[in-house]
Formats: C-alpha cells, structure tokens, sequence
C-alpha cells in the first residue's frame, strides 16, 4: 500500500504543479511525427537527451530497446494511425541487456529460483532469444533499424535513424 499512496501523491503534486489543460489540446500525433525506441533504463531521460517537448514524439522504451512484435506493433500504430514519419532507435552503452543469454547467468537463475522454472527451462536457446540479449549495442541498434526498414508493413519512405547514447557524457552519436 506504501507504493500506491506514494504514486497517488506524485499523481496529486503534477496535477497541482506540472500538468497544464493545454496537454488536453495535445494531438495525437506527435508533433515531430516522430517515434523512438528506446531502452527502460533509468539512467536516462529519452525526452531531455534529444531536446524533446513534451507531445513531441511517441516514445517507446523496453529493457535493450528490442523491436520485437510487441514494439513493431506500436510503430506500426504510430506510422499508420497517428502520422509518424520518422523513427529513431537509440541504445546506450553499458546496457544491461549485454548481460542476457551470454555466459552470465544471473537473470536465468533469478528466474529459476523465484518462479520455479527449471534452470535447464530458462537456459533453452529459444528462450534466451526471446529475452533479447545482445552483445554489441551499436550493432544491436543497426539489426533493429533493419528490422523497422525491412518490415512489410512500414512504408518505403519512413525515415529511420540510429543513435547511441553514451551513459558516462550524456551525449549521442548517430549509428549508420
């Protein structure tokens, strides 16, 4: 219950001091006509990094900014419903997801040990691809950029972009 009176009483300070009855005027489409895709890390803030407004920009983030068919699914939205023209995939250093399915097995034994599942269960190949691990962050960044260009149902001339945000100077660089 702590955490839910916590959240109400974040919830009660932006309505108070940070939401506006402009962000009811607010369009669906975002006013860059633009998506990112971008990690959970907590470590960064997607809209501060890249100069974004609030409304600016669909903004999508999951552990290691993976364009799986549930982040497919949203830019297809995005694309399709909502007037976005442009996307970006940015990934970082130091991700966390470097960690998944290579040797290091900490997520796999947590998984195990708090839910049961055999250890062999968690450590099938399968498995460990739907978890997304990856070892290169800058490649991860150029597979996923592919992923969005080559897919049947994004139009042949969405603009997609790259970028690589560098967790100890804040500061991106684009990823060809």
């Amino acid at each position: 219950m702590a955490l839910l009176d916590e959240l109400l009483k974040g919830n009660e300070q932006y309505v108070s001091h940070g939401w506006s009855p402009s962000d009811r005027g607010l369009d669906a489409p975002p006013a860059k006509r633009l998506a990112v895709v971008a990690c959970m890390d907590t470590r960064h803030n997607v809209e501060r990094v890249l100069g974004l407004e609030h409304g600016d920009a669909k903004v999508i983030r999951n552990a290691g900014n993976v364009v799986d068919d549930g982040t497919l699914r949203s830019l297809i939205v995005a694309v399709h419903l909502l007037g976005v023209r442009s996307i970006c995939v940015m990934g970082h250093t130091k991700c966390g997801m470097t960690q998944v399915g290579r040797g290091e097995y900490r997520i796999a034994r947590s998984i195990a040990q708090r839910t049961g599942v055999s250890l062999h269960e968690v450590m099938r190949p399968d498995f460990q691809r739907w978890l997304g691990g990856f070892t290169d962050p800058e490649q991860h960044v150029r597979d996923s950029m592919d992923l969005v260009r080559k897919h049947p149902y994004m139009p042949p001339d969405l603009e997609v972009v790259g970028l690589l945000y560098d967790n100890d100077t804040g500061r991106v660089r684009p990823v060809a």
